[in-house]
């Protein structure tokens, strides 16, 4: 009998799991050292690129001034020629920051900001190269082989329509660089990256304003003249000697016809054939009727005393259509500083047997015609040859166009020259622009600061009043930043000036003004959403009528100086913001907008620190 089978015995544990977690551990280890490799190899690979983006970006940028110099001076040729030289550098600089390691770099924790703003900056100057100058450039060989030309009062409009299309592209393209360069908050930066960030986002908001001027130039230019159709504007001369907000009382009006470039001088008419309308021309806005009262709408003489001109150029142009039954494209408005400043181009002029050229031109028309002439119908009349003898000559195409261009330039600049279109999409464009006026609805203006005088004297005195607007200081409070201005009035009017002067300049006593006096009201306009505060006269806290207009309460006083006499008004103009404290180097800019007067231009612009 065979022995029984043994036990089997029961089977053991292998042992390979406790190998399987030590080959885990290594896996896990060698996967750890293969990503810090990794990592080393992509930093090495970033830095690698970043050097060669730096390098091509420095060289870049010293040559860009080249191109800007060429394209300001209108040298098309030459703008290509050094662009050529710039496009190879910021296409390069944009390859070697884009890719899918410059992607992830640009969302890991401390540093992935910077990655982001380095690569969109070079993204942004390829943009400009490569899309936004060449049809700059273009735009400026096909304008600089023959010029914009003006023939026997004939614009050739061929060169800016053939450019339009172009510069489109350009402003398209400049559009969604702005937005996202000045995305970029230079807040998450580090500081070595912050100052070029901001250095590029104001190189990119100049360049915009450029490429947004010469769209606007391209675009309103032929329409305006004609191109699409005849058009016809009504220019009003401004008298400074009587002031309103924007330059001066209407003294008389030339009427202007456009037709594919040709422009003509059509007609010329006096205020008196123009309105009144009792009851108005059409409605005004309450606030618009508290500060001004209702004559902005019932005299044409007074449509201008408001500041905003898109507002005032409504009311004139509806008025000259009642009273003349034409329908007008636009207005424009002339300051006889301006008229001066088209002479220094078109050469004399003589109207009535005297000759006026840009030295006499505002003491002829402001003083000495007043002495010579009957007042009333006479001197509108004599107003009236003057204004339509220098826009003939100037439209006559015998000037250089060159200088009629600087000096329409240098008048719009100080706010002697302002147009509105009564076409709503040609004056969407106008709206920003520095010949608008719009200090209602312009986004530009938001932040103006505004100081406008309207003569209270009912005479011609002011041609003898000296005005000077000037910023004191700025401080960051709690609340934002407050700024101090100072207007002096000076009243240079001679001494007997009540029995020496014609009645019609001194105005007579109409307005309760003794003669020989300047009675003035000033209206202070804060930024939309600011106040004015802490206002002095001479030194002493006085009080103001203070009215809500379009989001800015605007604050009006009034003052009188007797011959020889001057008066001092200092106010506070509080802006909204987060408050704080500023550095040297955190400054911005804000505009000063007032009433160009004889010595003084209608706009300056000021810096002042950036709050918070």
């Amino acid at each position: 009998m065979s022995a029984p089978d043994a036990a089997v015995p029961t089977p053991q544990p292998a042992t390979r799991p406790t190998k399987r977690k030590g080959r885990t551990a290594g896996w896990v280890i060698l996967s750890l050292f293969l990503l810090l490799v990794a990592l080393l190899v992509c930093g090495a690979l970033l830095a690698r690129d970043a050097l060669a983006a730096r390098s091509s970006l420095t060289e870049a940028i010293e040559k860009v001034p080249a191109v800007e110099e060429a394209l300001r001076s209108g040298d098309g040729g030459a703008a290509e020629a050094a662009l050529a030289e710039v496009q190879p550098l910021t296409a390069d600089a944009r390859a070697s920051t884009d890719g899918p390691l410059w992607w992830l770099a640009g969302r890991a924790p401390f540093f992935g900001a910077d990655v982001r703003a380095f690569s969109t900056a070079a993204w942004a100057l390829d943009e400009i190269t490569q899309e936004v100058l060449p049809p700059l450039a273009a735009a400026a060989a096909t304008v600089s082989e023959g010029g914009v030309q003006v023939h026997d009062g004939t614009v050739d409009l061929a060169p800016l329509t053939a450019a339009a299309p172009q510069i489109e592209s350009a402003a398209g393209t400049m559009t969604a660089v702005v937005d996202r360069v000045d995305a970029l908050d230079v807040a998450d930066l580090h500081d070595e990256l912050a100052g070029p960030v901001v250095d590029l986002q104001d190189k990119v908001d100049t360049l915009d304003g450029l490429v947004t001027t010469a769209h606007r130039t391209t675009t309103l230019l032929p329409a305006m003249l004609g191109a699409e159709g005849p058009r016809t504007y009504v220019v009003m001369a401004l008298n400074s000697a009587e002031l309103r907000a924007p330059g001066g009382i209407p003294g008389a009006f030339a009427a202007i016809g456009t037709d594919d470039g040709t422009i003509t001088l059509t007609g010329q008419a006096s205020t008196s054939a123009v309105g009144p309308f009792p009851g108005g021309i059409r409605p005004l806005n309450p606030a618009e009727e508290n500060l001004f009262g209702p004559n902005l709408a019932t005299y044409v003489q007074d449509t201008v005393l408001t500041p905003d001109f898109p507002t005032a150029a409504r009311l004139s142009a509806d008025m000259w259509t009642a009273s003349q039954g034409q329908e007008v494209d636009g207005v424009l408005t002339l300051d006889p500083v301006a008229l001066s400043y088209l002479l220094e181009a078109t050469g004399p002029v003589d109207v009535a047997g005297t000759t006026i050229d840009a030295g006499n031109a505002v003491s002829t028309l402001l003083s000495d015609a007043y002495e010579e002439l009957d007042p009333g119908e006479e001197t509108d009349a004599f107003f009236a040859a003057v204004a339509s003898s220098v826009l003939s000559v100037a439209l006559s195409g015998s000037t250089d166009p060159a200088s009629l261009l600087s000096a329409l330039q240098r008048a719009s600049s100080e706010h002697r020259m302002l147009v509105w279109s009564a076409h709503e999409d040609e004056q969407e464009l106008l709206t920003d622009t520095v010949v608008s006026g719009d200090i209602d609805s312009s986004e530009r203006a938001a932040d103006t600061v505004g100081v406008f005088f309207n003569d209270a004297t009912a005479g011609k005195m002011d041609y003898y009043l000296d005005s000077s607007v000037q910023h004191v200081s700025s401080e960051c409070t709690a609340s934002g930043r407050s700024d101090t201005f100072r207007v002096d009035l000076t009243s240079d009017a001679p001494a007997d000036a009540a029995t020496d002067l014609p009645w019609y300049v001194t105005g007579g006593g109409i307005s309760g003004t003794p003669p020989g006096n300047i009675r003035t009201d000033l209206f202070l306009y804060p930024p939309r959403g600011g106040r004015i505060v802490n206002t002095t006269a001479d030194g002493t806290l006085t009080g103001s009528k203070v009215v809500e207009n379009h989001g800015r309460a605007v604050a009006m006083l009034q003052r009188e100086l007797s011959p020889g006499q001057s008066t001092s008004v200092t106010f506070t103009v509080t802006s909204g913001g987060t408050g704080g404290t500023s550095t040297s180097s955190s400054t911005g800019q804000i505009d000063v907008w007032s009433t160009p007067t004889i010595r003084q231009g209608g706009l300056a612009t000021i810096e002042v620190p950036v709050c918070g």
